[in-house]
């Protein structure tokens, strides 16, 4: 089932609308869920999938069973180490995921991440998560966390408890730092907020180990997020 995005649910959709006391007319969502979707660009490749998490709410003002609209998209890849090498596959996915073939060496994670206690904890990476890019709708609520949120469930979600891996880039859409230290205005905020941490030798990623509790201690206090109403406003 195709479920709108915001554009077209606002446009298409019969919608009750909330009024507010100052004379705004807002929508309001709540009850995020995730969606997740493979692509299969190259169903040839083993060790190598891309998938697409889409970030879905309820309209909370709809009478009757609450419509579904898609407001955000979590696009990456899930990449199994000992099957090909990482350096050939990851350009057949574009510019942004080609970015992360240096973190890997042959077949396998670079050995001094894989066998590093301090960022893996001594365990051997059988997966890893590289986030491609992860977007909301800019009509939401900046603090509203979602973006994190759906960064972190699709972990939770996709990787496995104790041999995985999750890699985003240090800066908002892959974009490509200029010095090798990273300023801390300039890193993208959601990677903290998900549980990550820069990736020792190589500025450009922030990543996290699921042998480590700081994932599932990101996703618990990100937890609130569930409970919360989104209001959009409308335009005149």
């Amino acid at each position: 089932m195709t479920v709108p995005d915001l554009t077209t649910f606002i446009g298409e959709h019969p919608c009750e609308v909330t009024g507010l006391s100052d004379g705004r007319s807002v929508l309001e969502f709540g009850a995020p869920r995730m969606h997740y979707e493979s692509a299969d660009s190259w169903s040839s490749l083993a060790g190598c999938m891309e998938w697409t998490a889409e970030l879905r709410l309820s309209h909370l003002d709809a009478a009757g069973d609450a419509p579904e609209v898609s407001v955000g998209t979590v696009q990456f890849l899930i990449l199994r180490a000992g099957y090909e090498r990482p350096r050939e596959v990851l350009p057949l996915y574009g510019e942004r995921a080609e970015i992360f073939a240096e973190l890997f060496s042959e077949e396998w994670l670079d050995p001094d991440l894989d066998e590093s206690d301090d960022f893996t904890g001594g365990m051997p990476i059988s997966t890893a998560l590289l986030v491609l890019d992860a977007t909301v709708d800019s009509r939401l609520p900046s603090a509203s966390s979602l973006r994190a949120w759906a960064v972190a469930e699709t972990v939770h979600t996709m990787l496995p408890t104790t041999s995985g891996l999750v890699v985003m880039p240090a800066l908002p859409a892959a974009a490509q730092p200029a010095r090798r230290l990273l300023p801390a205005d300039q890193v993208d905020p959601d990677c903290a907020r998900v549980g990550c941490a820069s990736i020792p030798g190589h500025p450009r990623f922030y990543g996290q180990a699921t042998a480590y509790v700081y994932l599932e201690e990101a996703r618990n206090e990100l937890a609130h997020v569930r409970d919360g109403v989104f209001r959009v406003e409308l335009q005149d």
